[in-house]
């Protein structure tokens, strides 16, 4: 069997690979991206690298770049299984919500396709596309009926992309734009390993096909409280809104001056902090009718190890340079 990960190089999906891979129930996994600039190819290795993830004797890794539409065609074409991931880039790639439709069309042109599984976490959401989420999901649905469709609440452990974002910046003492005075939104955060669990079980049983599942934990979470219980476990505070420069020219805030300032991985992630509204259950299964019982958010972090959340500093000015000039 073959399997298409699309948009393999954020986090989340690092860590669908790293389940998938270790199933052996695959000869080959095409790693299928855009990789729209010199850092996003980074990342993605940076990722592997992190989770220890290579080739081995029973599975083949095929890296395929999707610089147009003829190649997602031929990466469609040649799998028996896919596993689509929203993609984590905000600026210089295609837009999120045509994707995610564009795939399930082609899909359906591949007789020999066995499952679609499409994976959308909320924090990979583009802030700025929010009105069109919703009704992009449903056209995707709409040309590929037997869709398995997974929406995740806010991914945590170490395989999740905001919460990575935030104990990386913790971490590193970097202001993060956050006010507790803004408290009263709640999450209801799921553990990366369950929403891996999640799609390898979409995956395996066809009786799921067609179906959509909402992905959350158990317990219901402050957004304040999520910050607090990274901060312990790095036993470090976390900088918030400590940049006199964020106090002048926020992240928030949509001009050029902004987008120059902050990477659109911060940008996105303070909007989202910002805009956050926990998703609606109307149409969703629960993650437990995928067979997957789902562990509470004050049970995923313990002691987190700090040195593998520091930026190396080994290259930092070549990496800055070809950042300024490819993101």
């Amino acid at each position: 069997m073959s399997l298409l990960l699309l948009n393999s190089g954020s986090r989340i999906a690092t860590g669908v690979l790293k389940r998938l891979l270790a199933s052996g129930a695959y000869n080959n996994i095409i790693l299928a991206d855009t990789y729209p600039n010199y850092k996003a190819v980074q990342k993605s290795l940076l990722n592997r690298e992190d989770m220890g993830i290579s080739s081995n004797s029973k599975t083949k890794i095929e890296d395929v770049k999707i610089a147009e539409k003829s190649d997602l065609v031929d990466a469609i074409r040649r799998a028996s299984h896919i596993v689509y991931v929203t993609h984590d880039y905000y600026a210089l790639a295609p837009a999120k919500t045509n994707l995610i439709k564009t795939t399930a069309q082609l899909a359906k042109e591949n007789k020999s396709l066995q499952s679609l599984v499409a994976l959308t976490p909320i924090e990979l959401d583009h802030q700025s596309e929010l009105s069109e989420v919703e009704r992009s999901e449903k056209e995707a649905r709409d040309a590929y009926p037997d869709l398995v469709h997974l929406k995740a609440d806010i991914v945590a452990g170490e395989h999740g992309s905001l919460m990575h974002l935030l104990t990386q910046r913790i971490v590193n003492g970097e202001s993060i734009y956050y006010s507790k005075a803004n408290g009263g939104k709640q999450a209801s955060p799921v553990a990366c390993d369950d929403v891996e669990a999640s799609v390898e079980a979409a995956l395996k049983d066809s009786k799921h096909k067609g179906k959509s599942y909402l992905l959350q934990g158990p317990q219901k979470v402050d957004l304040g409280e999520i910050i607090d219980t990274l901060s312990k476990a790095a036993k470090k505070d976390a900088a918030l809104k400590s940049s006199g420069i964020e106090n002048f020219i926020s992240p928030l805030s949509v001009n050029l001056l902004s987008e120059k300032l902050y990477s659109y991985e911060y940008i996105n992630a303070m909007r989202f902090l910002e805009n956050y509204k926990s998703p609606s259950e109307g149409g969703f299964g629960k993650i437990s009718e995928l067979g997957v019982t789902p562990k509470e958010f004050s049970k995923v972090y313990g002691e987190i190890n700090t040195e593998s959340y520091k930026y190396k500093s080994s290259g930092s000015l070549e990496c800055a340079i070809k950042y300024f000039l490819y993101r």
